[in-house]
């Protein structure tokens, strides 16, 4: 668990300060994602959480603990981090970057080879083939998952992430990310992740806190910050993005009441996708299905293409907007 208290941290005294009286809490099992545009105070909040900096008053707390009363170096044993960049040592092999913080715990040789294995095949890197290569020798989509497979080594149960797929392109950014999602690592831990990515934000926070000027303008879900704003900042700031961003947090359950009758069928086909499907990875798979599409409602199966899944988000928004 993490939790900050009106935390507060200025560079320099005479300016608006950097963060300004930050308070959220983040439980196991949930992913905050700090959004923001540069300056907005998001990564200065994730480097205080390890105590790369400290704040000028506040109180930070991870797993129940002020912060401020751990030594550095035993609160960050404890926290994966994740950077933009990597930060792989050029000198290490994949093996020897990923065993580096089990190295410090003082791991034996197997349990730190078994691990690094294990990581190793769920991030999509052959042991065989990649084990004793280095970052030099690798793409950058391979080195950001080693830099991943590092943080996670120690199996922390925090995770700070910073900025950790922007320096990708955006095909391996993608597929980086849906390797990241897919992880059952991430179940147990206590997630916070800065980006500026707005569709990466949708895509995966549990929790978005969106900053600006050093103040979170509005925490909360992100069906909650697309349809309930806070304020006119939070609105102006989704609208560009508005229907991609709604495909993204409406999941086939949301629109169900607006599908058409028609579309219920108690036939169930092989591949059927869950209820808490986003619309928008239903679109994508309709892609790979001729349009038809099959979802799990528990109590029913329903069949539908990709024209009544935007029809019922039409009715949907039709709706949510005459109630308003």
């Amino acid at each position: 668990m993490i939790k900050l208290e009106h935390v507060y941290k200025s560079f320099n005294k005479q300016h608006q300060p950097a963060v300004a009286d930050v308070s959220f809490e983040v439980h196991p099992g949930e992913t905050l994602v700090l959004l923001g545009t540069s300056g907005s105070g998001k990564t200065t909040t994730l480097r205080m959480i390890n105590r790369l900096l400290t704040p000028d008053s506040g109180q930070i707390y991870v797993n129940g603990q002020a912060v401020a009363e751990q030594q550095p170096e035993t609160l960050r044993r404890g926290i994966g981090y994740v950077l933009q960049d990597n930060g792989l040592f050029p000198h290490y092999t994949v093996a020897e970057n990923i065993g580096v913080v089990p190295a410090l715990l003082q791991w034996d040789k197997a349990r730190i080879a078994d691990r690094t294995t294990v990581l190793m095949e769920k991030l999509h890197l052959p042991p065989g083939q990649y084990r004793d290569a280095y970052p030099a020798q690798l793409s950058g989509g391979q080195q950001q998952r080693v830099g991943l497979a590092r943080a996670l080594a120690a199996d922390p149960p925090v995770l700070l992430m910073d900025e950790p797929f922007g320096a990708l392109d955006p095909v391996t950014r993608a597929s980086v990310r849906r390797e990241f999602q897919a992880l059952d690592e991430l179940q147990n831990k206590t997630v916070v992740m800065v980006t500026h990515d707005v569709q990466e934000a949708f895509e995966l926070g549990t929790r978005i806190g969106l900053m600006d000027n050093g103040r979170l303008q509005q925490l909360g879900t992100p069906q909650e910050l697309l349809f309930a704003p806070a304020n006119d900042f939070v609105r102006a700031f989704f609208r560009e993005h508005h229907l991609l961003l709604e495909l993204k947090a409406l999941t086939l359950a949301d629109i169900r009441p607006y599908l058409p009758p028609t579309a219920e069928d108690d036939n169930y086909q092989a591949h059927v996708l869950p209820g808490t499907t986003s619309c928008w990875d239903a679109l994508q798979q309709s892609m790979n299905t001729e349009g038809v599409l099959s979802v799990d409602f528990s109590t029913t199966v329903f069949t539908m293409d990709s024209k009544s899944l935007m029809t019922a988000l039409v009715s949907r928004k039709n709706e949510v907007g005459h109630k308003k």
